[in-house]
């Protein structure tokens, strides 16, 4: 059965909200042609839409669901939080101390954290605390690295790079923002020579998602820690999607290299809205209340900030992970073997690559006579079938059964080796279709 004829109530759902959200979605990610499917419910690996059709889900809230789709231990505690005490204060609470003092505890970084409420303001945030403490303006990012929307970042996300990304942003604010390319230190090394004198800081993902979940070089890192604090810079990892899922520590418990400054969000808020900025305490501290303007970096935090559900519920899934570390992330690492296994043994009729960590992966249909090597996003761009993702791909997964984002996603604990092969069954007939 084709996508249009399984999801006809989306189709009108889509219909109505196309004449009161502008594009008819709140998030641009999460449109595909010719239309998304609309979510009914969601539990462990699956969601339904509002025509009842079960799709084994890789997306898994943007990868925040760590446990799986309303997982009892959150639900429980979330539910019995409301009705005991309520849940939105507007004021400090024991539940975010906790949390903090979580966090503080397994990132390497962080000696002190600050909560907000998205990953989009956790990145704006550290840029601004960078650029206070070295005095500095510049910010580097990498090509096809996503920060979130912040006016500073928005920069080099998608393909071609050095088209602006958006109507709206002021020229002026973008002349301090350069790109490189990630994994590349010769290119690296070279405009941050260029920029040095007023160079604030990097902000990097230390595995590059929407650019291919592609773990960086941890030699590169190294080299990359060096140079900055040779410069008086600081270096920046934006954790939001590696933060607790490769390891309770992040990416840079696992590479061994340390940032100044790091991000978070995604699976520290259990499913419920949150961001952070976790990092050095004399640079964290140029944002408490005890320092007066013009010396004091405003970070507001927003409304919802140490909402204390997701505050309940980011320590329940923190503590459930710390508490089953090994279990969890080995039966991680096994799957994404198994996927990969899995793939390689397939005959696609076309060269297949997966790249990833741990429960991150991404699926690549190489051209031909391409390398399997991808390092960057231009490798990805160069190398790959990458513009059929999220429109051919992505739609004809769904018919099939299976959702993803730019044919890759997140294994939660609640997916196993029978959604891998549901989900290779689908690449596999989606290659025969479409790669004759």
């Amino acid at each position: 059965m084709s996508y249009e004829d399984k999801t006809r109530e989306s189709a009108r759902l889509f219909e109505r909200a196309s004449q009161v959200i502008p594009g008819g979605i709140c998030h641009n990610l999460r449109y595909f042609p010719p239309y998304p499917f609309y979510v009914e419910r969601a539990q462990g690996p699956y969601v339904w839409d509002i025509d009842g059709n079960r799709y084994v889900d890789f997306w898994m809230g943007h990868y925040t669901h760590i446990l799986g789709h309303n997982h009892p231990l959150v639900r429980e505690a979330v539910v019995s939080f409301i009705k005991e005490k309520g849940f939105h204060f507007g004021l400090p609470n024991r539940e975010e101390v906790e949390l903090a003092e979580l966090v503080t505890a397994l990132v390497p970084c962080a000696e002190m954290v600050r909560f907000c409420s998205s990953g989009t303001e956790a990145t704006m945030y550290a840029v601004r605390l960078a650029r206070a403490f070295t005095g500095k303006k510049v910010v580097v990012k990498v090509k096809g690295g996503w920060h979130g929307a912040s006016t500073d970042l928005s920069v080099g996300i998608s393909h071609p790079f050095d088209v602006p990304e958006s109507e709206g942003l002021l020229p002026q604010v973008q002349e301090y923002v350069r790109t490189i390319s990630f994994n590349h230190w010769e290119e690296t090394e070279r405009v941050l020579d260029e920029v040095a004198e007023d160079l604030a800081c990097v902000i990097i993902e230390p595995v590059l998602g929407v650019g291919g979940f592609i773990p960086a070089d941890p030699d590169y890192l190294v080299r990359l820690k060096e140079k900055l604090e040779s410069l008086g810079a600081l270096l920046i990892f934006d954790e939001i999607i590696t933060g607790f899922r490769v390891s309770t520590g992040g990416y840079q418990k696992i590479c061994g290299v340390t940032p100044h400054l790091a991000t978070l969000g995604k699976v520290l808020g259990g499913g419920f809205p949150i961001g952070a900025v976790a990092g050095l305490r004399d640079i964290l501290e140029l944002g408490s209340w005890r320092k007066a303007k013009p010396s004091r970096v405003l970070m507001g935090g927003g409304t919802f900030s140490c909402n204390p559900v997701s505050m309940v519920a980011g320590a329940v899934v923190i503590k459930y992970l710390v508490e089953n570390e090994d279990r969890v992330y080995g039966y991680f690492n096994d799957l994404s073997l198994y996927l990969r296994k899995k793939i390689e043994s397939e005959d696609f009729g076309v060269a297949v690559r997966v790249t990833g960590i741990g429960s991150l992966f991404m699926i690549h249909f190489l051209k031909d006579g391409a390398s399997r090597e991808i390092r960057c996003a231009e490798d990805v761009i160069e190398k790959t079938y990458w513009d059929i993702r999220d429109t051919t791909f992505r739609r004809f997964m769904a018919s099939c059964g299976a959702y993803l984002v730019h044919a890759g996603g997140a294994f939660s604990l609640s997916h196993g080796e029978e959604h891998i092969n549901f989900l290779v069954e689908g690449i596999k007939r989606f290659c025969e279709e479409h790669f004759e």
